[in-house]
């Protein structure tokens, strides 16, 4: 046999016996696949990081300032004044007049078809407000010149009766209008805030148990009027309920008014032992707002543990 005949086998040769290169192989694999996977998880725990740490500066923050609007509500009702009475018990006062006035109003226009209920109670509020005074007299015009002429009389009557150190009807701008303004960008910073429904409702409990029944009384009756419109307009009473904790019968200006039927929607504190709730769906398009009401049974609770306790 020749010896060109024996042509030479090349073989690959196998990582077990070349481990420099499996172990390189290995490296490239590890580095090019994991490393790009553990490289993008610690870009996302950087970012997750990043971002936890923003919403804990922004929860911060907005607590703090809903702190301060707090404080600045207390600050505004313990500036208040009226004759003896100071604080809290000045919305007594100003319950009163509106009280007064409001029965002047059946003086001055007996019947409800002109000066229906809805219409007093904007009457009586706006002139205790402002006052028996010119400005009243232009911003109620569209009841009657004359009749609205009258009612100022008659206020003016009203107030020469009282002593001249408890004289009062003199209006409540300069006290009601801070109060009332801090209280309306109190529940509006809460519900522009990015904070989660349960968060933004728990703010708003804590804001309403700051008022007493007689600020949600003259709360309610500012709501009526169309000087409070904006709380209905904006959805913020239908929300958060600032006068959920008004009682069923506190106020008695007229027979024929019931809280609950001015506002159907507020599934009022006095109510948690009612056969029904009330659940609302909002319809919003630009200025025009539709509410739709729709009552749901509910289980009874146990009346023989005795009397509800409050809600917050």
């Amino acid at each position: 046999m020749g010896i060109d005949r024996f042509i030479p086998l090349q073989c690959t040769a196998s990582p077990a016996y070349e481990p420099m290169q499996y172990y390189g192989l290995l490296g490239d694999y590890i580095g090019g696949v994991w490393g790009t996977l553990l490289t993008a998880a610690t870009v996302l725990g950087v970012f997750l990081t990043f971002w936890w740490s923003r919403r804990v500066d922004y929860r911060a923050k907005t607590y703090q300032v809903f702190a301060e609007m707090m404080r600045t509500h207390e600050e505004i009702v313990q500036s208040l004044r009226i004759g003896s009475k100071a604080g809290r018990d000045t919305f007594s006062s100003v319950l009163r007049e509106f009280y007064v006035i409001y029965k002047l109003t059946r003086e001055v226009e007996a019947d409800d078809l002109v000066w229906p209920i809805s219409a007093r109670i904007d009457i009586a509020y706006t002139c205790m407000f402002f006052g028996a005074h010119l400005s009243s007299e232009k911003i109620l015009k569209n009841y009657g010149p004359e009749k609205i002429q009258r009612l100022s009389g008659a206020i003016h009557t009203e107030r020469q009766k009282k002593e001249p150190e408890r004289r009062q009807f003199g209006g409540h701008q300069l006290r009601l209008s801070h109060y009332f303004r801090n209280l309306f960008s109190a529940y509006t910073f809460i519900d522009g805030t990015n904070l989660s429904d349960e968060e933004k409702l728990s703010l708003g409990k804590v804001l309403r148990s700051k008022l007493s029944n007689h600020e949600q009384a003259v709360l309610a009756l500012n709501i009526m009027s169309h000087l409070g419109a904006e709380w209905e307009r904006t959805g913020l009473v239908e929300k958060y309920k600032p006068i959920k904790n008004l009682p069923a019968f506190f106020l008695t200006f007229d027979k024929l008014f019931t809280i609950k039927e001015r506002f159907p929607y507020i599934n009022f504190e006095w109510e948690t032992t009612a056969h029904k709730t009330v659940k609302v769906y909002r319809l919003k398009f630009r200025q025009w707002s539709l509410v739709l009401l729709r009552r749901l049974p509910r289980r009874l609770t146990n009346r023989s543990s005795g009397p509800p306790t409050a809600a917050a």
